[in-house]
């Protein structure tokens, strides 16, 4: 996998051809992400915030969230190409697929072009903290047995999503725990639904510096 796209999609007004389309890559930071225990959900918050955190843990504390999208010129198209989080501003220099704790994600069984990723069904990707994840599943079950829409806290981000929208894309930074400040930061995935892996950049240290989900546009 050519990992250089990573780094040439945050560089702002980046330009690439893919015939017969030219394409402008523009970011966006839509936020600092609250990580209150370290341990990073990846996910569509809105159909399976119940997902399991990455194997590895992060240090706690408040991070950027950056987006890469992408302008298709042909069309005047916008789409969501990359979301990074960024833990430090060092350079990567290999990069390693994410796994859960499932013991079905062992890297070593993947083929070539195969991959672990997380399934999108409502068009919408995440990043969060465990504890956010937990709080936001809760409150959707709990709203699902009482019938009472607006206390889900999956309907609060689809409406801060719906204010954030423009020309294809959106993004939400949803504070979900008032005491710990523990919040969602949730963006359109790429084309759609699918399915998507995620990357932990590493430095020449073996530091993790950044966190980037790849929608594969």
């Amino acid at each position: 996998m050519d990992y250089l796209k990573f780094v040439q999609a945050f560089q702002n007004q980046q330009v690439a051809t893919s015939e017969p389309n030219e394409i402008i890559f523009n970011t966006y930071n839509i936020g600092e992400l609250v990580l209150t225990s370290g341990r990073l959900v990846a996910c569509d918050p809105l159909v399976n915030p119940d997902s399991e955190p990455f194997k590895v843990t992060l240090n706690p504390g408040r991070y950027p969230v950056i987006l890469s999208v992408a302008h298709f010129q042909r069309n005047n198209d916008r789409r969501v190409v990359y979301a990074m989080l960024c833990l430090s501003q060092q350079t990567p220099v290999r990069w390693e697929m994410a796994t859960t704790c499932n013991e079905d994600e062992n890297l070593s069984l993947l083929a070539e072009g195969e991959i672990f990723g997380y399934g999108v069904d409502s068009g919408t990707g995440c990043f969060m903290d465990a504890d956010a994840a937990e709080i936001i599943n809760e409150s959707m079950y709990s709203a699902y047995s009482t019938k009472t829409r607006a206390e889900d806290l999956t309907y609060q981000i689809e409406c801060e999503l719906q204010k954030n929208y423009s020309d294809t894309w959106d993004w939400a930074n949803v504070c979900v725990d008032n005491s710990t400040h523990a919040n969602v930061i949730a963006f359109h995935s790429g084309w759609g639904d699918g399915i998507y892996p995620t990357y932990f950049g590493y430095d020449a240290t073996n530091n993790i510096v950044n966190v980037i989900t790849d929608f594969n546009l």
